[in-house]
């Protein structure tokens, strides 16, 4: 039985990919590097801040990610709440998950410090537990912070389901034992999804509510 939901955040709950791009752009202007388009940063977020500056930055430039890292958050901080479309379907899910009283949590590599006033912005307080990158976790797709919010939720790993749009978000769910549900309408392409064995794929949001339901009223026959 389905009794809680984790989350990851940047291309699953909200497509944040815009604003990532024109802060670390804002880095690469500082250096006059050559920037990159938003489809070049699908393939860069995911891992972290660190990673995807270091990413960004040309190759023989790699040196100066500390530095370029330092300006990417300065400008982030300032310009982060600007740009924050809430993908289709997203409410509905959230709200369907509230209703029934399915625990509700986010697990991201954002730092917890963007990602922590980011949903409280756009979604008030309605998660349990908001979890970003913090130096006592190892980020993602280690389980610490997996295994965390599951004893704040005093749930089970096989009581929930995982919800996210990349390789490490997959990763992580088999790092923590649980089922991964990989969504299509996020940063990384089908191909790469697919290539790290998900236990389930969606294309929209109502399609977890589905899910849901059946496996619910399914258990619900048995106890």
């Amino acid at each position: 039985m389905v009794k809680g939901v984790i989350f990851d955040l940047d291309g699953t709950l909200i497509d944040t990919i815009e604003g990532l791009a024109n802060s670390v752009n804002a880095a690469m202007d500082f250096y006059n590097f050559p920037g990159h388009s938003i489809e070049e940063y699908r393939a860069f977020v995911g891992n972290g801040v660190g990673k995807l500056v270091e990413r960004a930055l040309p190759e023989d430039k790699k040196h100066l990610k500390d530095d370029a890292r330092k300006i990417f958050e300065k400008h982030y901080e300032e310009t982060m709440l600007d740009i924050l479309p809430v993908y289709d379907g997203i409410d509905e899910l959230l709200s369907y998950l509230m209703e029934h009283d399915i625990k509700i949590a986010v697990n991201t590599n954002k730092m917890d410090v963007f990602a922590k006033p980011m949903i409280k912005k756009v979604f008030g307080d309605i998660f349990c537990c908001v979890l970003g990158e913090v130096e006592h976790f190892s980020r993602k797709p280690s389980p610490e912070g997996v295994n965390y919010i599951l004893e704040k939720m005093c749930l089970k790993n096989d009581e929930c389901l995982y919800i996210g749009d990349s390789q490490v978000d997959i990763q992580t769910a088999h790092n923590a034992r649980m089922r991964s549900v990989s969504v299509a309408w996020g940063f990384a392409t089908r191909e790469v999804i697919m290539a790290n064995d998900p236990d389930i794929v969606v294309e929209e949001p109502r399609e977890i509510i589905d899910l849901i339901e059946r496996e619910n009223t399914y258990a619900g026959k048995y106890t």
